[in-house]
C-alpha cells in the first residue's frame, strides 16, 4: 500500500518504477498488493531514491530526531557536520532535529558524490 501511494503521488507507472529500480513490473505489483513481502534493502533503497522518500517510509516507521548524530564519536562529529550535513542543506544548529533517515540520506548523497568524483578521476 505504501509503495503504490508513493508511486502514484510521483506520477510513475508500475513499469516505470520497476525499470528505474531494476525489478520486474510483476514483482513490483506483487509488492504493492502484499503478495510478496520483505524486498531486499537494495530494492527498498532504490524505490526510496526514485520516489524521493526516506527508506523508513516503506516500513511505516517514524524516528526520533538526532539519535544517529548523537552517537557519532567526538573525533568525527565536527567533520561530519561540516563536510557532509551542512553542504546537504542544514546548519549545525538544526542538525540535532534531523531524523536518522535524513542523516543517512546526507551520507548517501556524500558517498555518491565521492564515488562519481573517484570514477571520473580514474578515467
Amino acid at each position: 500500500m505504501l509503495i503504490r501511494e508513493a508511486r502514484t503521488q510521483s506520477g510513475l507507472t508500475v513499469a516505470q518504477l520497476a525499470e528505474a529500480v531494476g525489478v520486474t513490473a510483476t514483482y513490483l505489483r506483487e509488492l504493492e498488493r502484499g503478495v510478496k513481502k520483505n524486498p531486499s534493502m537494495q530494492v527498498v533503497a532504490g524505490m526510496a531514491d526514485v520516489l524521493g522518500k526516506p527508506v523508513s517510509y516503506f516500513f511505516g516507521k517514524q524516528e526520533e530526531a538526532g539519535t544517529l548524530i548523537s552517537a557519532l564519536p567526538a573525533d568525527v562529529s565536527g567533520y561530519v557536520r561540516e563536510k557532509i550535513l551542512e553542504p546537504f542543506g542544514t546548519s549545525q544548529e538544526s542538525v540535532e532535529t534531523w531524523s536518522d533517515t535524513q542523516v543517512m540520506e546526507a551520507f548517501v548523497h556524500y558517498l555518491r558524490t565521492l564515488k562519481k568524483r573517484t570514477e571520473s578521476e580514474e578515467k
